[in-house]
């Protein structure tokens, strides 16, 4: 008799209490081998396709089994084999968003899981998994989490009948920023299209553009330790970001589309000046170890230009009413006047006012070097860096934080290490955000990163291990029909009626 039976005897044994009603969390999806379901009261309960899940089960699956539960706020959640999952809390009314809690404890084994509406719609710290090492906050996520007893997982690989060396893999993509202080609604929108809601912590990815709303502001800190902060209703791209001090990588590229940045320069640029650029409109400003405030406002905002990329150009067919010149002669001049200001209105159009160490700003018109204390705009008839001979308020009194406000523990943004396989809990998130909490101890974690925590601490990984690794095929939509056709779908219960 195989120990999981024994288990079974000996829970039946124990099973006495007939079953009170739970409120129904969900329902099992496909699965392959045994499942196994401990109610509140005690009873047991042998799962198929279609039976219900409980608030308060324990959900037990045998060796070499598999199962996916479909929970009714639309969280997938799928076990591994030999695993424990406790079902502690899950309250979804999808009228009440307010209402909503789900609370997972995670006793042995692991489980892929993709996330619902519970933690999307209303309080973000609503769906949560424990552990005996640590606390996983979810906040719209996919993620595959691990809680080894032994050194590399051996006591589950060996109830394994079929291992497998699986070697690791690099994450795909590098977390290059974390947004440091939000206040207001801050997104992020990717390459292809995609949104993502944006809080305390949470990953930014080269080709995001970030998006402040009205009234809003936030503080992103980035790899190489420089800092930006986005005023409200602002639009920011990174368009390029790569910093590794190992490999001598570095090069950055962002660009205002419109609205206001307060921005502190970190180590890309430090000894290579132009591997650093700073755009709006057309201008591109060159930093010398740099604190400085950008705006694109008014015709900036609303140009083209201000999107168009690094090579891109805006013609015009004709030159403008009231102005002499041949179409040819116009072609490249009016380009950055589409957005440029006006030298009485220097808010209304693009701009740099700098607040420590100096900018060189570069336009198709000409350039100007803008030290501490000065200001520039692109003028509006000419195309041309101009300084601005009176500040007015409105730039020398910028409300936004100085980026530099918050300070940063680089190693607990973005320091790895390498994985050695430790017992304790791991966590590798395939899309969103994940938190790990050990006491007072936070660790954010984003698309393709891996965490741990033990005891005594919480890390964040350089590579995920190779036993994880094989954990990234669970969760398949796919899976085998019903091993024992002729279980009602509702569960058969072995527990004293």
């Amino acid at each position: 008799m195989s120990k999981f039976s024994v288990g079974i005897a000996a829970l039946l044994l124990a099973a006495s209490i007939p079953a009170q009603a739970a409120e129904v969390a969900g329902k099992v999806g496909y699965m392959s081998g045994t499942l196994v379901a401990q109610r509140a009261d005690g009873t047991l309960m042998v799962l198929g396709p279609k039976s219900e899940v409980l608030e308060g089960d324990m959900l037990i699956t045998a060796r070499d089994s598999y199962a996916q539960m479909q929970m009714n706020d639309g969280a997938k959640v799928t076990l591994r084999p030999d695993s424990n999952l406790k079902v502690e809390q899950f309250h979804f009314n999808k009228d009440n968003p307010q209402a909503d809690n789900a609370v997972m404890r995670l006793l042995k084994g692991g489980f892929r899981a993709l996330t619902g509406l519970i933690g999307k719609r209303g309080d973000p710290d609503a769906y949560k998994v424990r552990t005996s090492t640590a606390t996983i906050g979810i906040r719209g996520t996919e993620f595959t989490s691990r809680l080894c007893a032994t050194k590399d997982c051996r006591d589950d690989e060996a109830a394994t009948a079929t291992r497998q060396v699986i070697k690791p893999q690099a994450p795909q993509a590098q977390v290059i920023g974390r947004v440091m202080l939000v206040s207001g609604e801050l997104s992020a929108k990717e390459g292809g299209g995609k949104e993502r809601k944006l809080v305390i912590g949470a990953p930014v990815y080269e080709g995001d553009t970030l998006n402040t709303g009205s009234g809003a502001h936030a503080i992103v800190a980035f790899r190489d330790e420089s800092r930006v902060t986005l005023q409200p209703g602002t639009s920011f791209k990174v368009e390029a970001f790569k910093f590794d001090r190992a490999a001598e990588q570095e090069n950055a590229v962002m660009r205002l589309l419109k609205g206001g940045v307060r921005v502190i320069t970190g180590l890309i640029g430090r000894v290579s000046h132009d591997k650093y650029q700073f755009r709006v409109s057309t201008a591109t400003i060159g930093i010398r170890g740099t604190g400085f405030d950008a705006w694109c406002n008014g015709p900036c905002a609303g140009s083209k230009v201000a999107d168009s990329g690094p090579g891109h150009a805006v013609r015009v067919a004709a030159a403008p009413a009231g102005m002499s010149g041949t179409r040819s002669d116009w072609y490249d001049r009016t380009v950055a006047q589409i957005g440029d200001a006006d030298p009485s209105d220097p808010l209304n159009g693009a701009g740099v006012y700098v607040w420590a160490g100096e900018v060189v700003m570069v336009s198709p018109g000409g350039s100007l070097q803008v030290a501490i204390g000065q200001a520039a705009i692109l003028a509006r008839d000419s195309d041309r860096p101009v300084r601005i001979i009176a500040l007015p308020p409105g730039i020398t009194g910028n409300p936004a934080p100085l980026p530099d406000s918050i300070p940063l523990e680089m190693e607990k943004l973005f320091g790895t290490e390498a994985g050695a396989g430790e017992p304790g809990l791991y966590v590798m998130v395939h899309e969103g955000h994940v938190i790990l909490v050990k006491g007072d101890e936070r660790l954010d974690l984003g698309r393709d990163e891996t965490g741990f925590a033990d005891r005594e601490s919480l890390r964040r990984l350089a590579v995920p291990p190779a036993f994880m690794s094989g954990d990234m095929r669970i969760g398949a939509e796919t899976g085998s029909q019903n091993p024992n056709p002729s279980m009602n779908p509702t569960g058969c219960a072995v527990g004293t009626p």
